[in-house]
Formats: C-alpha cells, sequence, structure tokens
C-alpha cells in the first residue's frame, strides 16, 4: 500500500495513522471474505501496538470477529472477547463495549445459543449511533440458517430496510440471500431461485467469495433437486474454491459430498437412458450398440448388436 509506504518514508510508522491504513486493508479483505489475510493483518497492528491499549482492544476483537466466521475453537475466541470487553469498559469506550457484546452474541449463536437477548441489548445501544454494529446484530439475525425452525421473514426485511436506508450495497444483497433462504424453506423455488440469483450477480460484482459460493450452493442444491445434475455439479465445484479461499472448511466438506453424491446420480440416470434406449431400439429395429460402463479404470467391453425381436 502507497500511503503506508510513504508514512515510513516519513518516519510515521507504527503510529495511529499507520494503523488506520492497516485496518482499511484488513477490512477490505474482510468484505471480500479473505479472512486469512484480514486475520494476518489485524495479529500484525496487535503485535506492534503493544502499548496502546485501545489499538489492543480493537485489534482483539476484530481478530475475534474474523475467527468466528472461520470456525476456530469457542475458547481460544473467548479468551480475545474477555480481554478486549475488560479495556474496553476501563476506557469507557461505548464503541468497543458494544462491538465485543455483538462478538460474543455472534460466538454464542456459532456455539447453538438461540437467545437473541445480547443482540437486542447491541441494537438498543446501537441505533443511530453505531450504525457498523447494527448493521452487524441486524446481519446475524436475518440468516435463518443460523436459527433452527426459523422461516420468518421479520429480520431479513429489517436488515434489507436498514442496508437500503444506508445504501450498503452488500448488506442489500445479502438481505435478498437471506429472503431467498426463507422463501427456500417455504418451498417457493421460483422466487427463491430469482432472489439468489440477483444475489449472486452483485456478489460477483463486488467479489465477495463466501457470498457466490453460498448462492452458488443453493442453486446447485435446487437444481439437483430436479435432477440438472450438470448445472448442480457446475455450481457446486465453482462454489468450492470459493469456499476454500473464504476458509470455510465444513462447507468445502459438504461439496465434496454433494459431489460424490451426483456422481452417482449421473451414472444412475445415464444407465436409465441406456435402459430406454434399449428398449426403443427393439421397438423400432434400430441396431445399435451402446458402452454402459462409465468406469474409466476398466477395460471397455464389446457389446453384441441388439437385435430387434
Amino acid at each position: 500500500m502507497r500511503a503506508r509506504t510513504a508514512l515510513s518514508l516519513c518516519g510515521l510508522s507504527h503510529g495511529n495513522l499507520d494503523y488506520a491504513l492497516m485496518g482499511v486493508q484488513a477490512e477490505v479483505h474482510k468484505f471480500k471474505s479473505e479472512y486469512v489475510e484480514a486475520h494476518d493483518i489485524w495479529n500484525q497492528i496487535l503485535s506492534a501496538a503493544n502499548d496502546d491499549n485501545y489499538q489492543q482492544a480493537s485489534s482483539l476483537i476484530n481478530i475475534a470477529e474474523i475467527e468466528v466466521m472461520m470456525g476456530i475453537p469457542k475458547m481460544k475466541i473467548q479468551k480475545k472477547i474477555n480481554a478486549s470487553q475488560a479495556m474496553g469498559k476501563a476506557m469507557q469506550n461505548a464503541m468497543l463495549i458494544i462491538a465485543n457484546d455483538a462478538t460474543q452474541a455472534d460466538l454464542n449463536l456459532r456455539e447453538g445459543d438461540m437467545s437473541t437477548t445480547l443482540f437486542g441489548k447491541c441494537l438498543q445501544l446501537g441505533w443511530g449511533t453505531h450504525s457498523e454494529a447494527v448493521g452487524y446484530c441486524l446481519e446475524r439475525l436475518a440468516d435463518i440458517n443460523r436459527w433452527e425452525g426459523s422461516h420468518s421473514t421479520l429480520w431479513p426485511t429489517v436488515f434489507l430496510a436498514n442496508s437500503l436506508k444506508a445504501k450498503e450495497w452488500l448488506g442489500i444483497y445479502k438481505a435478498l440471500q437471506f429472503l431467498g433462504d426463507v422463501f427456500l424453506r417455504e418451498e417457493d423455488e421460483v422466487t427463491a431461485t430469482s432472489l439468489f440469483t440477483l444475489a449472486l450477480k452483485g456478489f460477483t460484482k463486488m467479489d465477495v467469495h463466501r457470498s457466490r459460493a453460498e448462492c452458488m450452493i443453493r442453486l446447485g442444491d435446487i437444481s439437483n433437486k430436479h435432477g440438472d445434475f450438470l448445472r448442480s455439479l457446475g455450481l457446486w465445484e465453482a462454489a468450492r474454491p470459493l469456499f476454500e479461499q473464504s476458509s470455510q472448511a465444513k462447507r468445502v466438506q459438504y461439496i465434496e459430498e454433494s459431489l460424490t453424491g451426483i456422481g452417482e446420480d449421473i451414472k444412475e440416470q445415464h444407465k436409465m437412458n441406456l435402459s430406454r434406449l434399449t428398449e426403443l431400439n427393439a421397438l423400432t429395429g434400430t441396431v445399435e450398440e451402446v458402452d454402459e460402463d462409465l468406469s474409466e479404470d476398466e477395460p471397455e467391453k464389446e457389446e453384441a448388436p441388439l437385435v430387434a425381436a
């Protein structure tokens, strides 16, 4: 980053302005769901700013937020939240306190705690004063896949309205994705497909890896359900490197399992097509030679021509 190079030439490295620029770099990576890169930058700030309590607390909570999304074990994250929260309270910094509560609520939700109390507290404290924290909480509340049994459009709609008001395009596309999830649960696949497709176009334009992959997964699942195995295969294979880039190991595993299953489905469909072709040949008197073996490991066998009865 040229701005940081200029600061270095002026002897201003490792100051507040330098940390601010590094924070912007980290936010860009997080925005694109490049969590490893964002995590590394915040760790650099944490190491460099060892005599600055605010930078320490800010770095710790940003690292914790990213680690929740990366699937890092709870105890490692909890230590960072506790340390940042203690410093935030000591400084009486409202923004840090809300950020820590919001991240704690996110971690609790990831671990299966379905309580909305802490999210509600953060919304109450942050509304009108800390828009970033409000957007953070609304996004978590709106993602119905994280809330067992939820079909409600309430939070996705509130999240969409808030994002539209703020003209926050990433939030808008995520809200459309979450509304697509609601319609998918209600078995309205036509509306869900339209919403996922619209969101995917937005995420692709903005180069947001994880969200692109999530939309591809859903569209692939819908195609697979309706027997369009080749389309679902293409979508899942395209999603896999995006999940890898955003450190989503569980989603990569889901794709691997789906690809294994779809391979069997394609083989079964091929066998059915061959069977129908054989029946058609017998009825029409057509003589055809067909290969029923899909395995590349076994040698090809010559089949006797089909002779009409």
